[in-house]
């Protein structure tokens, strides 16, 4: 068997051999290799592809979900595409899914065929969004996050906590209508969006909390960041107040509800709910064309051999 009948079988293996892993958000895994797994962490989830049978070091896995072959495929096309969201059809996920594959290509040994397999996702999943979601995801979590806003602060300056794809996103939501504020433990991504977008930064370690009356939370973590004694205080305080915690796990302990000026991440998919059925038939149409997509890529691969092979044969009886 020649090196290129190899290398054919291998790309006909290269969706058919996938595994992937979903977890829920909060359950962390331990890899024993991050180069040979593409790794997804969003609010919502933890997705990991490879083509490893077991990738992980954690044992037992945490409660997950598991898919293999053009299901796996299937499953991270319909991610990126935000159709597992539960504000479906948001835009974030892309960004979220680039910067995974930043870091995923960032590795010296990664993968070549997971990074195949992402490069065909990308175009997928635009092709998806391009025919069937262009306007389905414009209420994203950043765009309902500023609409809380927006009746409560005026032109006041808003602390934006993270340095993420979903900050990025809350500044450029805000940065035309109020000063921002913007901290984070990651200093060197803080002066970078700092430096991109024009906003002013607060050293982590020197945020007076209580000054800030306006607060819009993406960090998300199993301790606390701020407690009931930091809300009973900025309660008193302020008489106009909004936090909105886009944080998973929420790092915020407090008591206080939406009426008393504490917005969470599970209030902001409820708001995105109640636009779903409003969205259900372009969904579908979405889901039919995926499927033919993942039945595509699959045939074109074994079509591809299939020629090979016969040419194979033929030019051995020339």
């Amino acid at each position: 068997m020649t090196k290129n009948h190899l290398g054919l079988i291998k790309l006909t293996q290269m969706v058919n051999s996938l595994n992937l892993w979903n977890f829920p958000a909060g359950l962390g895994v331990e890899l024993t290799t991050l180069s040979n797994s593409f790794v997804l962490q969003t609010c919502q989830r933890t997705i990991v592809m490879s083509y490893l049978q077991r990738p992980f070091s954690t044992a037992p896995l945490p409660l997950h979900e598991k898919a293999e072959g053009p299901e796996a495929y299937m499953y991270l096309l319909e991610t990126i595409c935000g159709l597992k969201s539960k504000l479906v059809g948001e835009n974030e996920i892309v960004g979220q899914f680039k910067e995974a594959y930043k870091t995923f290509t960032s590795h010296p040994e990664r993968d070549a065929r997971l990074m195949l397999i992402l490069e065909k996702l990308f175009k997928d999943a635009k092709e998806i969004r391009t025919q069937h979601l262009i306007g389905i995801g414009q209420k994203t979590y950043a765009h309902l996050t500023r609409k809380h806003f927006a009746g409560k602060m005026k032109n006041a300056p808003i602390l934006i906590l993270g340095s993420g794809q979903l900050a990025e996103d809350l500044i450029n939501q805000f940065k035309k209508r109020s000063p921002i504020f913007l901290s984070a433990r990651n200093n060197g991504r803080v002066q970078e969006l700092a430096s991109t977008h024009g906003v002013e930064v607060l050293p982590w370690r020197e945020i007076n909390w209580l000054e800030h009356a306006f607060i819009a939370n993406t960090i998300g973590f199993e301790g606390t960041l701020l407690d009931q004694t930091f809300f009973d205080a900025w309660k008193s305080r302020h008489q106009q107040r909004l936090v909105v915690d886009l944080g998973s796990p929420s790092a915020l302990r407090t008591s206080l509800t939406c009426d008393e000026g504490v917005i969470r991440l599970d209030d902001i998919f409820a708001e995105g709910a109640l636009m779903e059925d409003q969205k259900r038939d372009r969904i579908n149409l979405a889901r039919k064309a995926m499927l033919n997509i993942v039945d595509q890529r699959v045939r074109w691969l074994e079509e591809k051999q299939l020629r090979w092979q016969t040419a194979s044969r033929e030019s051995l009886h020339v």
